[in-house]
């Protein structure tokens, strides 16, 4: 695990700091289930972890589009309440491309309230968080299934 700062923000090598990260956040519930995210669609002979972004934090809605094949996947109920948002773009560098990974709280029962969405730039390593969600009595395989 490599985590860094520098001139203020988090950076990393890999999508597993950017779990790490997430399992660090402070101020929300505490993240104790982590998914790195990669693209479902069988045609790929590895699976695809880049991807185009988009999110609006105050709407809490978002989606991914993998930059190998295009399939687009939204998260949770965003797509019945999409808000058409920009695309995210690193802070740092600009780059528009971008590792995604989950971390969700998950009570004793095993039912997920909560998902915060995390994205690590592929250009600079700079990490931010994109959106999260209040989840009203998913399974964290209910949940992922639906990331």
């Amino acid at each position: 695990m490599t985590l860094r700062a520098m001139s203020g923000r988090t950076k990393a090598e890999s999508v597993d700091d950017l779990a790490t990260w997430l399992e660090r956040l402070t101020g929300c519930p505490t993240v104790n289930h982590t998914v790195a995210v990669t693209c479902a669609n069988p045609s790929h002979d590895e699976p695809a972890t880049w991807f185009y972004v988009e999110a609006d934090r105050a709407e809490g809605v978002a989606r991914m589009r993998c930059l190998s094949c295009g399939m687009v996947r939204s998260l949770l109920d965003s797509a019945e309440r999409w808000t058409f948002p920009s695309a995210w773009a690193c802070l740092e560098c600009s780059q528009s491309i971008a590792e995604v990974a989950f971390g969700m709280h998950v009570e004793d029962d095993g039912s997920v309230t909560w998902v915060a969405m995390g994205v690590r730039c592929v250009n600079c390593g700079d990490l931010t968080g994109v959106a999260d969600f209040v989840v009203h009595g998913g399974s964290v395989v209910e949940v992922t299934a639906s990331l």
